[in-house]
């Protein structure tokens, strides 16, 4: 079968951040964790801060993204960001070289991607610890580097588990 199709948007599961000090993984860990989700490949893990996260629906990742803008985002800035360079950087180089319009659009377009992670946390997080959570919980998370790398990694956890691959749940 070539299409995968989610089974529940009520699938749960627990996670754990890498960027949490009761983690000791390297890069390779880090990497089969973020593909699997399975905890075993960071090593021990147990005294690692939990959350529970679901799956979001397509309908509600349309209203994440609606939420956050969708219908008011930057065309161009979104153009632009598809186009940007991966090497830091040339991709330095090349935001340096755009227009004024230009550096504005994508400016607003990664500010309405941020907005769609912060709305697909507040549609998925299901509690932290065993206590019920909210983003604002996560948005108390000091200091902003650990915030920052918890939200990215909760956003990709979601997205993985609400966009199945090959293999399906």
């Amino acid at each position: 079968m070539a299409l995968s199709f989610v089974t529940s948007a009520d699938h749960e599961i627990e996670i754990v951040v890498t960027c949490d000090p009761s983690i000791q993984c390297d890069e390779d860990q880090k990497s089969a964790y973020y593909k699997s989700g399975d905890l075993n490949d960071l090593g021990d893990v147990k005294d690692a801060t939990r959350f529970i996260i679901r799956a979001l629906s397509p309908s509600d990742r349309e209203q994440a993204e609606v939420s956050a803008g969708a219908y008011t985002r930057s065309e161009l800035g979104r153009l632009l960001w598809l186009e940007s360079p991966n090497e830091t950087k040339e991709r330095a180089r090349w935001h340096h070289e755009l227009e004024d319009d230009e550096k504005e659009a994508l400016a607003q377009y990664t500010a309405y991607l941020n907005r769609v992670y912060i709305e697909m946390i507040r549609a998925s997080l299901v509690s932290i610890d065993g206590e019920p959570a909210t983003y604002e919980t996560i948005d108390n998370i000091r200091p902003e580097s650990i915030r920052t790398q918890t939200i990215s990694e909760l956003v990709l956890h979601i997205q993985r588990i609400s966009l199945l691959g090959d293999s399906g749940k």
